[in-house]
């Protein structure tokens, strides 16, 4: 195909497609008509002569084809949108983008309600899109353009991606304020003899604590009882209020479930790792205006403000 034969404006739809994986958001994020997107679309298949996305239950999935386009245009596109806004300077004020940040259900929880309400002050343009996947995904999509910014605890992280550290945190457990054998202590013989619920979200990386508790349970000799295994945060608060289940999570997190006077907050009787929690993005945005206001202003909110307050 050649390519003057193409509408360049096209591109960005394409890019918008891939990311979204859906022609209702990608037509939000470029503000035009889902009929606009489908259109573009249309034109993109028959240019290329190739279906490109193909709807399935989780969205509309790249062909192997349009996967070959990806990198080539989602660099393409970046390298022009980064001349672009490196030649402009960045207004948080005026500016309408959309960022996308990949994020936990946890940290959805704990990071986005008091960003958004800074934001709605400092940028009340500009738009955030929550994104939730595996972290090899994350990377994947990191270094196309399809997510601006990690925040959150993520290991093993490859080259080409920077790091800042934003507080130390560690984890708590949690019970319901009633519970039969667990009043005003935590000991060491409680915990182990109680009922647990394991919280497993797919971003971030818990694991590395629930083997250390596992580890625990295998010296003192003594098996696990786990009746729960949850990968969302979401109706957590519910379930330990009604139940005599113990679960292990962030302190963080356990301050925003604290609104519940139904639970309560211990201190673990054990040593456990504490791990810092971070914002990554990828090289492609190092100096990037819009990119380096948002990092600053969300280190500026949540670095070490809490990470010296002391443990329960």
């Amino acid at each position: 195909m050649n390519l003057r034969n193409l509408d360049l404006n096209l591109l960005p739809v394409f890019d918008a497609l891939l990311r979204t994986r859906s022609t209702t958001r990608a037509a939000e994020e470029l503000r035009l008509t889902q009929s606009a997107v489908s259109n573009a679309l249309k034109r993109l298949r028959t240019a290329f002569d190739d279906p490109l996305f193909v709807k399935t239950s989780d969205g509309m999935l790249p062909t192997e084809f349009a996967q070959t386009l990806a990198r080539p245009i989602s660099d393409g596109l970046s390298t022009i949108r980064d001349a672009v806004e490196t030649k402009s300077s960045f207004d948080p004020s005026t500016s309408d983008r959309t960022f996308h940040i990949y994020v936990s259900d946890i940290g959805q929880m704990v990071f986005i309600p008091r960003l958004m309400a800074d934001l709605a002050v400092s940028a009340p343009n500009l738009k955030i899109v929550t994104v939730e996947t595996t972290q090899k995904e994350a990377q994947q999509a990191m270094a196309i353009s399809g997510i601006d910014l990690a925040i959150g605890l993520f290991m093993n992280f490859s080259s080409g991606f920077h790091e800042r550290r934003l507080f130390r945190e560690h984890y708590v457990a949690m019970v319901r304020r009633e519970h039969p054998t667990i009043h005003s202590k935590l000991t060491l013989k409680r915990f182990l003899d109680a009922a647990h619920a394991v919280y497993t979200p797919t971003a971030g990386s818990h694991a590395v604590f629930e083997n250390a508790v596992e580890r625990l349970f295998e010296q003192q000799g003594k098996p696990r009882q786990v009746s729960v295994h949850l990968a969302h945060s979401m109706g957590l608060s519910a379930l330990i209020a009604a139940s005599d289940l113990l679960i292990c999570v962030p302190s963080r997190l356990a301050d925003a479930l604290q609104a519940s006077s139904a639970l309560s907050t211990f201190a673990l009787p054990f040593d456990t790792p504490s791990f810092d929690i971070a914002e990554i993005w990828h090289e492609r945005y190092q100096h990037d205006a819009g990119h380096q206001w948002l990092r600053t202003r969300i280190f500026s909110l949540f670095h070490d403000a809490e990470a010296a307050r002391p443990r329960s």
